[in-house]
């Protein structure tokens, strides 16, 4: 079962900030209330910047996943995957953008380099160059592309919890600069960890991340570590945030291979939902061991006498 702690809650809207800066050569310096926190820019570390004698052989794996708030949102997943070996950290790190009919390959390193004292952490590889606050969450990300930049800020946090391995997690609202323009949208930042003389955990977590025109978002996320287990429902609707962590997501008849199909419910509040899923664009996720499947996802969620037609990002997921 998903190791988040959740509660019922109701907050004011928290507003968006504007104005973000996005000039690349400018420095990333203090901030007053409602700015950014400040950012350190992350370089490579070099040789004994860490000690291979006290990391612990282990895999890290950190994803993001961003969904915009346009009629066509713009559709960004991230992964990244930190791999320590007795004197070397093994990187792999990819990602997409969605295309009408594709996901378009933004991010493809494999790079190795020393040991870093915090192995767990994303670093700068190939084109991606990151920013981090002070507590090593990403802050800014960076891709260098020969098409132009693709750049993600993350702002205000709206939520966190602790993931199924322990590590923090949090949902963001960010801005998303790609193509020359600038779109607002939800960020998800999911983080697990394991031992390398650890077995993979047979599991598979589900990710439904998705947002509409107005600025509203469905969150839910479910780890299905047997077949009925209860999902996780956060909802950000008309500037209140709600979150319940015994909703009900079930496979729809009929929808046992792909595309998927799901609905939702949280008892006794009213909220209820389906949701369908497009053929992935991306689907490594092999019948047993680690692997992915990302594809696009809309629904249609009713609470009260009202309705809301939303479309985001679904990942599914075992490992690492």
């Amino acid at each position: 079962m998903i190791q988040e702690t959740h509660r019922r809650s109701a907050i004011p809207a928290l507003r968006l900030v504007a104005g973000i800066l996005f000039g690349l050569a400018v420095p990333l310096g203090g901030c007053g209330p409602g700015e950014s926190p400040p950012v350190e820019e992350r370089s490579a570390p070099t040789a004994g910047e860490g000690s291979s004698s006290t990391t612990p052989l282990a895999v890290y794996h950190t994803a993001l996943t961003f969904v915009g708030f346009g009629r066509e949102p713009s559709l960004v997943h991230l992964r990244f995957e930190n791999r320590t070996e007795p004197d070397r950290l093994r990187m792999e790190y990819n990602g997409w953008i969605a295309g009408t009919d594709a996901w378009t390959p933004v991010l493809g390193v494999v790079d190795s380099i020393p040991v870093p004292r915090a192995a767990w952490r994303v670093l700068p590889a190939g084109p991606l160059r990151v920013g981090v606050e002070n507590g090593g969450e990403l802050s800014t990300l960076r891709l260098e592309l020969a098409g132009g930049p693709v750049r993600i800020d993350a702002l205000e946090e709206v939520s966190s919890w602790s993931g199924s391995t322990g590590q923090r997690e949090s949902l963001r609202f960010a801005d998303l600069q790609a193509g020359g323009r600038v779109e607002s949208g939800w960020l998800i930042q999911r983080q697990r960890a394991r031992l390398l003389d650890e077995p993979a955990p047979d599991r598979r977590i589900q990710t439904f991340l998705l947002a509409d025109t107005l600025g509203n978002g469905l969150l839910i996320l479910r780890d299905r570590a047997f077949s009925d287990a209860p999902a996780t429902v956060w909802t950000w609707l008309d500037g209140v945030q709600l979150d319940w962590a015994d909703a009900v997501l079930l496979d729809l008849p009929g929808s046992t291979g792909l595309p998927g199909s799901w609905s939702f419910e949280v008892p006794d509040v009213g909220l209820f939902g389906e949701i369908s899923g497009s053929e992935p664009m991306m689907d490594e996720l092999p019948e047993e061991g680690t692997g992915f499947r990302l594809y696009r996802i809309s629904a249609t969620i009713g609470f009260g006498n009202e309705q809301r037609s939303l479309s985001g990002i679904g990942v599914e997921e075992r490992g690492p």
